[in-house]
């Protein structure tokens, strides 16, 4: 339906006539169909050419046929489906000998008629000027439901332009003949081709309760504005309006009926003009021209009561304004005085209340005074007291903080001796207890000291070649002590430092046991000698000084 509307947007300047023409090649068929507005077949020639082509064009906007030596060719697509209808564009290569024989427009076509001499129900002779919309109908079914491309060759070879002319003005003269003496004089100027919506809105207003019930002007208003004609006009207008529709729509559907089966398809039919004599236009005329003039006589009357109306009561307004003017000056005069009398009063009032005030503060005032002196005289007296009272309070309290104090001060200095005698003691026991716990340690000591000494001299002993070493329980001991030697007299390197005797006094240090007697000088002396080593101070003696040195040191310090 879209599709249909935009064609017939698209329909081109209105024509009485039908035709087919040969042109040049079909390069210029656009300039022929836009030049020439009855064209709806347009037949291109063959390009000459010294050389024959093999390709040929299509404009956009026709159904093209083509032909092979004369006879229709088909146009066969990627998919295998055959056209009468040759889309538009380059088609090569092709054989020379194929030409593209028919153009027809895909515009659609506004074709006119006149209908003379209708008569109407009444026998009134009316002139209707119809127009319609047509195209044909040979788009691809599956874009245009209802079409197909063999219309195209069917209008060409069959219908063709002028047979189609004549069959649109008899079948328009037909339908506008019997559309005329289906209505009324009255009726005919409702008809015309009316859009959906506006139907609809006429309708509703038709069949609505305030129509029904109203039918024409009822206030005095609406008579003056629209006037008493016919009651029921507004009625008929709506009712003319809708026949009208309803029978152009009807002869649309009738001449689709016709037209279809021959691939023509009429979009829509419109009335564009109708006359009816001219005596009967001028009892029309007239009939609303004496309506308007009653109309007018009616509101000019109307207006001029209204303007005596209202100058009447524009004099009865200002006379009442006059009055309630001066009635307003009056109250505000009075409003004024009383205003002047209460401030005059309400000054009065002030100077007696400020007088009364004036006296009433000069003896508050003095008031004041006597009770201030009274009280500075009182503040000062108990100032000298309280002063008496402190000074003699701060010299006892004195006496007993210096009384405190001393006290204080010899409780603090017993503490302190007492605290001076316990810490010597815990001095003495800590140096007593310093001194349990170094001896031990200074006997260790001593003991190492001693035995260095040992050593060192069982060192020299060991040096000295005339020792002699001869066993005090027989031979046993000498031979473990030469064994020993021998043992000895393989040192590992890292003890090459130390010599065998000191090995072997270390050795025999050790053991603790002197079973082996050192003789020096004459080896068959009779002198006797001690078991083991020198004489060495004595260890008790070596602690006793060492502790004395320690103690002498921390006196010191």
């Amino acid at each position: 339906m879209a599709n249909l509307q935009q064609q017939s947007q698209q329909a081109r300047t209105t024509t009485a006539t039908l035709a087919s023409v040969d042109i040049h090649d079909a390069g210029e068929a656009n300039t022929v169909f836009g030049g020439d507005t009855s064209v709806m077949v347009a037949r291109p020639g063959k390009i000459c050419c010294v050389f024959p082509l093999f390709w040929f064009t299509i404009p956009e906007g026709f159904y093209a046929l083509v032909t092979r030596h004369g006879a229709h060719e088909d146009y066969v697509d990627s998919k295998g489906n055959k056209s009468p209808v040759w889309p538009s564009g380059l088609h090569a290569p092709h054989s020379p000998w194929l030409k593209v024989s028919h153009l027809v427009t895909k515009q659609a076509i506004l074709f006119n008629t006149q209908i003379k001499g209708c008569k109407t129900k009444d026998n009134v002779t009316a002139f209707i000027d119809v127009s319609m919309i047509l195209r044909v109908m040979g788009d691809d079914p599956e874009v245009t439901p209802g079409d197909d491309p063999q219309n195209v060759f069917k209008f060409v070879h069959e219908v063709t332009p002028v047979g189609l002319q004549a069959q649109l003005q008899d079948a328009q003269a037909e339908a506008v003949r019997t559309l005329a003496r289906s209505v009324y004089h009255t009726e005919v100027f409702g008809l015309r081709n009316v859009s959906h919506s506006e139907l609809e809105g006429v309708q509703e207003k038709l069949f609505s309760g305030e129509a029904m019930d109203r039918g024409g002007a009822t206030t005095q208003e609406e008579k003056d504005l629209v006037g008493e004609h016919d009651y029921y006009d507004n009625l008929e207008a709506g009712f003319n309006v809708e026949a009208g529709a309803s029978v152009t729509e009807a002869m649309k559907i009738r001449l689709n009926r016709q037209f279809n089966t021959q691939g023509i398809e009429i979009l829509d039919v419109v009335i564009k003009d109708i006359i009816l004599p001219d005596l009967i236009q001028s009892q029309m005329s007239q009939k609303t021209m004496v309506i308007s003039q009653n109309a007018m006589q009616r509101m000019q009357q109307k207006h001029d009561m209204q303007s005596l109306l209202q100058e009447e009561e524009v004099k009865t307004l200002n006379q009442t304004h006059e009055l309630d003017a001066k009635e307003l000056i009056k109250d505000g005069e009075y409003d004024t005085m009383m205003a002047q009398f209460k401030m005059y009063q309400l000054h009065a009032e002030n100077d007696r209340n400020i007088q009364s005030i004036e006296t009433q503060m000069s003896i508050d005032v003095e008031l004041v005074n006597v009770e201030s002196n009274l009280t500075v005289q009182r503040i000062e007296d108990e100032t000298r007291m309280e002063t008496e009272k402190i000074r003699e309070q701060s010299k006892a309290d004195g006496e007993v903080n210096v009384a405190n104090t001393k006290a204080e001060v010899d409780i603090l200095m017993a503490k302190g001796e007492l605290e001076v005698a316990k810490n010597d003691a815990k001095g003495e026991k800590a140096i007593f207890k310093a001194e349990g716990i170094a001896a031990p340690l200074n006997r260790k000591l001593n003991d190492h000291i001693s035995n260095m000494y040992l050593l060192k001299a069982q060192s020299a002993l060991a040096e000295n070649e005339k020792l002699v070493i001869i066993g005090t329980k027989g031979g046993s001991a000498a031979n473990s002590l030469l064994q020993a030697d021998a043992a000895l007299s393989s040192v590992p390197e890292d003890l090459e430092d130390q010599s065998r005797e000191s090995i072997l006094t270390e050795m025999a240090i050790a053991t603790g046991r002197g079973d082996v007697r050192i003789m020096m000088g004459l080896p068959f002396s009779n002198t006797p000698m001690r078991k083991g080593t020198q004489s060495l101070p004595d260890r008790r003696t070596l602690d006793r000084q060492k502790v004395h040195a320690i103690m002498a040191d921390r006196r010191k310090s």
